[in-house]
This record gives structure tokens, C-alpha cells and sequence, in this order.
């Protein structure tokens, strides 16, 4: 079972109304688990109408969702910021990474692979913590692309 065949399978899981899969292929066996979606937000009631003059404490606004790209993850597994324990993370927020650079190895199956930077830029936020789970399709970083 390569890394394509089973990009392919989530991607599949993800567009079907199954919400699991598990597949054994000789030794190999894989079992894929569907996230499940954020729970709907609770109704709001409104408050009591208050006829005394209280000040209005403006509620702040929700932050604002991360300007730039994402490079998100194309595969299920372990993430390593840096090429080897102890060594310098291939980036830092503010660094500029290049179109096809290296940015982090996912490890899958026991098998390491390099993801690179889908855009030109400047990394704005890291998005995981060094030796994580990632799922598929998480953004690892955000990428401020460069101007044209």
C-alpha cells in the first residue's frame, strides 16, 4: 500500500456518507475514521430588556482568520519541524520560504515525507507543535504570499 493509493482512500472516505473504512491489503492494514464536524453552536436567548441606562460594553470582535495560504497537510501522521532531533527547524514566523522548499516530514507508516511549501512567502503562524498528530488537510502553516 503506497502513499498515493492511500491518499486516494481519504479522499474517497471524505466525499462518501461512510463514516469509517478499514482495509487490509496482505500485511498491510489501514483503518480510516472520519472526523466528525463541530457541534452546531447552542441557540442564543436574548437578555431580559433592561430599562435603566447601563453603559454598553462592546463585545470584541472574533479574531480575525489567519491572512495568507495555508500549506496543509496531504496525509494522516507525525509531524517533525525539523530534518533530525536537535537540529534547527527548517523555519521560523517571519522567515521566507520559497515555492517547493521544505517545510516540515510528515511520518506515515513508518515511512518519512517531505512537504513542501505550495507558495513564495512569508511564514506568518505555525499551526502545529513539533512531533504532533496531524490530520489530513490540516493547515501546518500560513504563508503571507509574496506580492507580484
Amino acid at each position: 500500500m503506497d502513499t498515493k493509493m492511500i491518499e486516494v482512500l481519504i479522499k474517497q472516505l471524505e466525499q462518501s456518507s461512510l463514516h469509517e473504512l478499514e482495509l487490509t491489503l496482505g500485511n498491510d492494514s489501514l483503518h480510516l475514521v472520519k472526523a466528525s464536524p463541530a457541534a452546531a453552536p447552542a441557540p442564543v436567548t436574548p437578555a431580559p430588556e433592561n430599562t435603566a441606562a447601563t453603559p454598553v460594553t462592546p463585545v470584541p470582535d472574533k479574531p480575525q482568520a489567519d491572512e495568507g495560504t495555508a500549506v496543509k497537510a496531504p496525509l494522516v501522521g507525525i509531524v517533525y519541524l525539523a530534518p533530525k532531533p536537535g537540529a534547527d527547524p527548517y523555519f521560523q514566523v517571519g522567515d521566507h520560504v520559497k515555492k517547493g522548499d521544505v517545510v516540515c516530514i510528515i511520518e506515515s507508516m513508518k515511512m518519512m515525507n517531505e512537504i513542501k511549501s505550495t507558495v513564495s512567502g512569508t511564514v506568518k503562524a505555525v499551526k502545529v507543535d513539533n512531533e504532533s498528530l496531524v490530520e489530513y488537510d490540516q493547515p501546518l502553516l500560513i504563508v503571507q504570499e509574496d506580492k507580484a
